[in-house]
């Protein structure tokens, strides 16, 4: 899932590809991820990269999960394929799935200061904010993503086996 490393930024300069930073997001600021950062830690860049690989992963949990509601998908290879290939349609909803992972790291710090403590609890409901409008922004993606045309199809979907599609009647 390297498409994913880097894409979403920490702040506005790092933001390049995606347009999107985790300072945009509800009290996150540069000083809250630096005073939530691990003593044993130098800077906050390995921390920051443990939060994005535990974000990206859960969100190839998640996204193929919520996919194979519309399809089913047989190999995990094509599911990262159409990640990757459909990467800035589901840029709002991994956005909301970092921040929410970032909530995580802060509710469970080591460090003791306001962030880490008295904000505690905001941190906790920001994290379900955060973990709410990402199922939404992602269940709204998914239909938006056109299998038919998809580089990551190698034959025909009826011929292939790979990918079928499922269809579903209230």
């Amino acid at each position: 899932m390297d498409c994913l490393k880097g894409y979403i930024g920490i702040n506005s300069v790092s933001a390049e590809q995606s347009g999107l930073c985790l300072t945009a997001l509800p009290d996150i600021s540069v000083i809250s991820i630096e005073k939530i950062n691990p003593d044993d830690m130098v800077d906050y860049t390995e921390m920051m990269a443990n939060v994005e690989m535990r974000a990206i992963l859960k969100f190839r949990t998640l996204f193929t999960i919520e996919f194979n509601r519309c399809f089913k998908v047989n190999k995990r290879e094509i599911i990262e394929c159409i990640i990757c290939e459909n990467k800035a349609l589901l840029s709002v909803a991994l956005w909301y799935l970092f921040g929410a992972e970032l909530m995580f790291e802060r509710i469970n710090s080591t460090r003791v200061n306001r962030f880490t403590t008295i904000d505690k609890i905001k941190a906790q409901k920001l994290r379900l904010e955060f973990e709410e409008t990402f199922h939404s922004e992602l269940a709204a993606a998914i239909p938006g993503i056109d299998i038919e045309s998809s580089v990551c199809i190698e034959t025909e979907l009826e011929h292939s086996g790979l990918i079928s599609v499922i269809y579903t009647l209230p």
